[in-house]
């Protein structure tokens, strides 16, 4: 293997390619077949090496790295006509390591000539290359820092050799909080967001972090300055103290801010974007149109506006045009839409450079709707302010979209269906208007109330106990007591205080349970150490909840408090924890970027609330047919289940606020997941793992202003 490694392999990355971390392409099942492929060998004697192994998962992933590239390319406009060639010039040199310690000499020994760190996108390469694995890229907002990056990623992947230089991958800094170390981030990113990577090697060992450790793989850091402001020092320091080759792309003025008066970026060459040039405004914008007499009509403008006086570069117009992504965006305004450049020239309405890109700005949605949109441009404009306004720093996640509407609507959102569940089920099980009114008010109470509370975070379950059997044995083995504890305290409870006190048992038997489970879950190789006080309280509340109702059943029914035997309630308790015991036991957790792709990760949370619908509406009805009858039984056990469906899971509360609530309102659209794939395919929205995120902030600012 002549993969490079530094003295500390913990320290140790590489140099070359972009496969987003995040990115919506990332399942494309490349990587999973090759890393089946080698786990279904695990028991052979004829297994590969860990050293082929390791090559093999680093060649996939660069396959994927260049495919995800290319696609990125092609919906950022960048393949035809090729990019504007953005130009980059040294940064000051209180920014900048020192040229020795960059090109890593002896003491006592002179530095070669300086480096040469001017140039064009197209010399990205070769600067990279001369400043020997370490290069930071500075540049104002719009400038084109990310895709520089991918530019360069793409040029690294084309001259790579296989088994010698490493794979660049695009790591998004937007959610790395320094207390992790980067290594540690960086391998559990790549385990999350590409298929194969966790599986385990020699001395347990997984794959992604051998990729990291062993210098497969050269870390691509987009974004610096999106890491929360206090934390610039830390992940500074982080930085250093890693040591290994990377990328780092910042706002001039984040980096600037962290290393003036402090530690630069060890070994680390730095450049910075500078604005388009009107040379090569002139040559591009030209290029973008889709005829000559398109294209002539783009360089009439620009020489008018050049006429002006003072060169276009002093012109209101020409000012706005010198970042990339004001060039892209009037792109899609008039080379794609249907609007004339000329209009630009109107120094009364465009006073200003803010003006024209302000204008740029409210009209890019227009302008890429114009084009066979199934919606309306200013339904499409409300839409997606709504979803400006709701995105936080992990962008677009559906699981987060009800978290937004305030608690006072979200309560409210589940009025109707909760009514509805609760008139049903009554009616079916009481057949009277006092039992049919009153199960109706019961549920009506426990959906606002549950409606007022956050969504859980999402997770997923899988039925494969391999390496996983001491988890699922242990969750089987201490649900029961959780449920039993409902019966030891809830029959000498509602014996002595009525059917009401059984919602006190509950709660103490939920929260004994949770705390169980929670304890339980650390046995889950897969799981994060969840919070034992977290799961305490989640089993109060569900506990609570189902005692109240089942409390009030018996009072609707008019049954004698307690009805059955203690015997029989200590036997349905067992049942009931043994019905959540399965739930749990199958459970998994899942990481906000596990899931590669939004749609997978909502699947596979739907899974795991029907598979729950099913285990609890089948334990809570056994309870009601045994003191009731099996009608009832039925009845109630298919409400219960809903009931935890919906308000016990992500999916549930995305599916009564975001495509029931919010389309009422008008504030979303009815088909929210067609809207998003072609926000998606028009470029106002781009994948990143299991969210979607704007294409630019600045074009999410402008939305959610409006």
């Amino acid at each position: 293997m002549t993969v490079p490694r530094s003295e500390n392999s913990a320290d140790t990355a590489s140099h070359t390619g972009p496969a987003e971390v995040g990115s919506g392409v990332a399942n494309t099942g490349i990587i999973n077949v090759t890393i089946k492929k080698l786990v279904n060998n695990l028991g052979s004697p004829t297994r590969p090496s860990w050293e082929t192994r390791l090559s093999e998962a680093a060649q996939a992933l660069a396959r994927h790295a260049q495919q995800a590239g290319e696609e990125q390319e092609l919906r950022r406009g960048l393949v035809s006509p090729p990019p504007i060639q953005v130009r980059f010039t040294p940064a000051p040199a209180d920014l900048v390591a020192q040229h020795a310690n960059i090109r890593g000499v002896g003491l006592g020994t002179t530095a070669h000539e300086p480096l040469q760190l001017r140039g064009r996108l197209d010399d990205i390469e070769d600067v990279y290359r001369r400043a020997g694995g370490r290069l930071v890229i500075l540049g104002e907002r719009g400038s084109g820092k990310s895709v520089v990056a991918q530019r360069l990623s793409l040029m690294l992947l084309a001259s790579r050799t296989a088994g010698t230089d490493p794979v660049p991958v695009i790591f998004r800094l937007h959610n790395w909080n320094p207390d992790t170390l980067l290594t540690t981030w960086l391998a559990a990113s790549l385990a999350d967001n590409y298929n194969g990577l966790d599986a385990i090697g020699p001395g347990g060992t997984r794959l992604s972090e051998a990729l990291i450790d062993e210098g497969y793989v050269l870390p691509v850091l987009d974004g610096f300055d999106e890491i929360p402001a206090g934390l610039y020092k830390s992940a500074l320091k982080q930085l250093n103290e890693t040591l290994i080759p990377l990328v780092l792309t910042s706002t001039t003025e984040a980096y600037a801010r962290t290393v003036r008066g402090d530690r630069t970026l060890a070994r680390a060459a730095v450049v910075v974007l500078q604005p388009v040039a009107p040379d090569d405004l002139r040559m591009y914008l030209p290029r973008t149109a889709q005829t000559d007499p398109s294209a002539a009509h783009w360089t009439a403008v620009l020489a008018s506006a050049e006429e002006g006086g003072g060169g276009l570069g002093n012109t209101p117009v020409g000012r706005a045009l010198s970042t990339p992504l004001m060039v892209s965006l009037a792109r899609s305004v008039y080379s794609d839409g249907p609007q004339d450049p000329a209009e630009l020239l109107d120094t009364a309405r465009f006073p200003t450079p803010s003006a024209v890109e302000q204008h740029l700005l409210e009209q890019f949605v227009p302008a890429v709707y114009e084009r066979r949109s199934k919606w309306r441009a200013r339904d499409v404009e409300r839409w997606l302010g709504q979803l400006a306004r709701q995105a936080d720093r992990d962008g677009i996640a559906w699981w987060k979209l009800a978290d937004a509407v305030p608690m006072g609507q979200r309560g409210v959102a589940f009025v109707v269906p909760s009514v509805l569940l609760g008139a049903i089920t009554g009616g079916l099980t009481f057949g009277s208007f006092v039992g049919t009114a009153g199960m109706a008010g019961v549920v009506l109470l426990l959906g606002v109330v549950t409606g007022c509370f956050r969504s859980p975070a999402p997770a997923r379950m899988t039925l494969i106990a391999s390496g996983r059997v001491r988890h699922v044995l242990t969750q089987v083995a201490i649900g029961p007591i959780g449920g039993t504890a409902v019966g030891m305290m809830g029959y000498p409870m509602v014996r002595e205080w009525g059917w009401l006190s059984l919602t006190l048992a509950g709660g103490a038997a939920g929260a004994l349970g949770g705390l169980l489970t929670g304890w339980g879950r650390r046995m889950d190789p897969d799981a994060e150490n969840p919070s034992l006080v977290r799961e305490g309280r989640k089993g109060l509340l569900g506990g609570t909840a189902g005692g109240f109702a089942v409390a009030c059943g018996g009072i609707l029914a008019g049954l004698s408090a307690p009805t059955g035997s203690y015997r029989e309630w200590l036997l349905l308790g067992v049942c009931i924890g043994l019905a959540f015991a399965i739930g749990s036991a199958v459970h998994v957790p899942t990481p906000l970027d596990t899931v590669v792709t939004p749609r997978s990760l909502l699947r596979s949370n739907r899974q795991l609330a029907l598979f729950q619908m099913i285990a609890g509406g089948a334990s809570y009805g056994l309870v009601v047919a045994v003191l009731m009858d099996r009608a009832a039984g039925l009845v109630c056990g298919a409400a219960v289940g809903v009931a935890v469906g919906i308000g016990g899971y992500a999916w549930g509360r995305w599916l009564v606020v975001v495509r029931l609530w919010l389309p009422m309102r008008g504030q979303l659209p009815w088909r929210i997941w067609a809207f998003l794939d072609d926000a998606h395919e028009r470029g106002v929205l781009r994948q990143a793992g299991a969210a979607y995120v704007f294409r630019h902030a600045r074009i999410q600012e402008a939305l959610a202003a409006e």
